[in-house]
């Protein structure tokens, strides 16, 4: 009888210490904490000409003149009719924000989850995200073909937001990197060109309300995965057109639609279909004091 109790008391001794060992692990290793701005001023736009700004340089991001919705949209990397629940004022206060990061972080770290930190802290953000069906576009391949010109090697430098921002050179002038370059708007008119990109990305940016107002989100359904180089030019919808731009006469207006643009000039299609969207609901929301 002496020797079975011992045996049970040395076991659960061994069960305690593990279970100890277990809880000490546990409190040892907090999950890890959203990387965060060292020190971020935001205080109410002050733009004398209206222009907005978002520049990620090395350890710093800086932000003029933008909404707290344009941040929300920036910061998680959706489009306009991803987010919902937002009051109104968050569309219309605009910011200014200048953010300081320790060492080097990436340009994508610095839009993406830092912001998302510095917009739940100062602005007291809260969310939740779903997923509904919701009408989409597949890009696709016209009937007469793509009209693509492959990218040649070499033709840009490569560049990836996952790394630190470029460090201008005094003298030297700005690389041409890879990826999509708008022109400055004119009037309604809109003019895009690209070096070295997928068709992924192609879609993805034809999904952005600042560069066609097409509403939803593209998907790239072309099958083509080769880099290609693109030249685009079309006009906005003036009835859709955003307010700064609905002065501009329709006379003025000499581009295509994006979708007669896009089998003219690539031999792409635009095809209505639904599909699952992500959207994210904001729970609460406050304005930010001036600091």
């Amino acid at each position: 009888m002496t020797l079975r109790l011992a045996r049970w008391d040395y076991g659960m001794k061994l069960v305690l210490a593990a279970a100890s060992i277990a809880v000490a692990f546990g409190q040892a290793q907090p999950p890890p904490a959203h990387p965060a701005f060292e020190v971020a001023s935001i205080r109410p736009a002050v733009s004398a000409d209206g222009r907005s700004l978002l520049d990620a340089l090395p350890g710093r991001l800086i932000m003029r003149n933008l909404t707290l919705r344009r941040l929300i949209l920036i910061a998680y990397n959706l489009q306009d009719y991803q987010v919902s629940g937002d009051p109104s004022w968050a569309a219309s206060k605009h910011y200014d924000i200048q953010a300081k990061a320790d060492g080097n972080p990436s340009v994508q770290e610095m839009e993406g989850p830092m912001l998302q930190a510095l917009l739940e802290d100062r602005f007291k953000l809260s969310i939740h995200r779903e997923t509904r069906q919701l009408p989409v576009y597949d890009l696709t391949i016209g009937k007469a073909g793509a009209k693509l010109q492959p990218s040649k090697e070499s033709s840009c430098t490569p560049y990836s937001e996952e790394s630190p921002p470029h460090t201008p050179i005094p003298g030297v002038p700005r690389p041409n990197f890879c990826g999509i370059h708008l022109a400055p708007d004119d009037g309604l008119n809109r003019t895009l060109n690209g070096k070295g990109i997928t068709m992924a990305v192609l879609a993805s940016t034809l999904s952005r309300k600042y560069v066609s107002l097409l509403g939803r989100n593209v998907i790239d359904a072309t099958g083509l995965s080769g880099a290609y180089d693109v030249h685009l030019e079309w006009a906005i919808d003036p009835l859709s057109a955003p307010a700064a731009s609905n002065s501009t006469p329709a006379s003025d207006v000499t581009g295509p639609s994006i979708f007669a643009a896009l089998q003219e000039q690539l031999g792409l299609k635009l095809k209505l279909a639904k599909g699952p969207v992500e959207v994210l609901v904001i729970d609460h929301i406050e304005t930010a004091s001036a600091n």
